[in-house]
């Protein structure tokens, strides 16, 4: 099974200072010895450059040359496969949040989902399980739950 490693993952894995900065590193290094099959999606990617480049979202925000290591580095690896979306991804993320008016709120999201389940793959890790709960075709793993249970 391919499951998409989101956007929250590839955050903590970049910052060096977050709690959960070793367990997403052990994660993405186990989708690259392939001890499962994993996918991003290019949504994550801008994503994660919007709010790791951003001193108001992020303490220790990355420099544009440092950010582009980072995905020089995510696009060179053939794990994980990157999922580019198109139009009908974009029309089947309106149609998802209309099918499930709790993703109103979360075009990103919503537009992660329908990324995914274009492409076949319907799981998601996710340190924000919140933001794909209510799509019922998705499958949400967050790896950081028993840490706080």
């Amino acid at each position: 099974m391919i499951k998409c490693i989101g956007t929250t993952i590839l955050l903590h894995a970049v910052d060096k200072l977050s709690p959960l900065h070793d367990r997403a590193v052990e994660l993405l290094q186990q989708a690259e010895r392939q001890e499962w099959m994993s996918c991003v999606c290019y949504q994550s990617l801008a994503r994660l450059t919007k709010i790791a480049t951003d001193p108001n979202r992020c303490k220790h925000p990355l420099g544009a040359a440092e950010m582009e290591k980072v995905i020089d580095a995510i696009l060179r690896r053939p794990l994980p496969v990157v999922l580019y979306p198109d139009d009908n991804i974009f029309r089947r993320t309106l149609r998802l949040m209309v099918k499930y008016p709790a993703q109103r709120g979360r075009f990103i999201e919503t537009h992660i989902a329908a990324t995914a389940l274009a492409h076949g793959v319907k799981t998601v890790v996710t340190a924000d399980s919140a933001g794909f709960q209510a799509i019922r075709e998705i499958e949400v793993e967050n790896p950081f739950e028993t840490l706080f249970a």
